[in-house]
Order: C-alpha cells, then structure tokens, then sequence
C-alpha cells in the first residue's frame, strides 16, 4: 500500500528518526519512521512544526500507523514560503 499526499509535520523529526505528520484533508495521523535514502531522512529533518510536505508513504513492516518515506517534496514551509 502506498499513498501519495500532502502532510502537515505535527512533531518534528526525533531521536529514534521519527515524523509525525497529518495528512490533508484527512486529518489522518502517520507516523514516519523509515526513509527510502538519506536524502529523504535528511530533507524530512529539516521541517519544522507546521510545514506542508508532499510524500509517498508505504507501510514499514507490519506494525501499525509506521511509513516509510519512499518521496519527500516540500511544498510550503511553516513561514508560508513555498519552495516548489
């Protein structure tokens, strides 16, 4: 399963690599936890609070509710500047 979507970062990157985001217009909760490359775990932990990302997720593992971040494109930091 992969869904690709707009997600606002509710709790940014932590310790163990995780993002929480929010997906639009859903308001369904994701928790991000693997990467497909550096460049996605990298672009992912330089979003602050309150950013609009555009990602693809896949589930990681069997677990619930934990993606994995296969794309990261930022589409609106939390200032409000766009950056596509």
């Amino acid at each position: 399963m992969s869904q690709s979507n707009a997600y606002t970062v509710i709790s940014a990157q932590n310790d163990h690599e995780c993002t929480t985001v929010r997906a639009h217009p859903r308001n369904e909760t994701y928790h991000v936890v693997e990467y497909a490359d550096e460049d996605a775990r990298e672009r992912v932990a330089d979003l602050p609070v309150g950013s609009v990302v555009k990602m693809e997720l896949s589930r990681a593992g069997r677990r619930s509710n934990v993606w994995r971040a296969e794309s990261v494109r930022t589409a609106r930091t939390d200032g409000g500047a766009s950056e596509e």
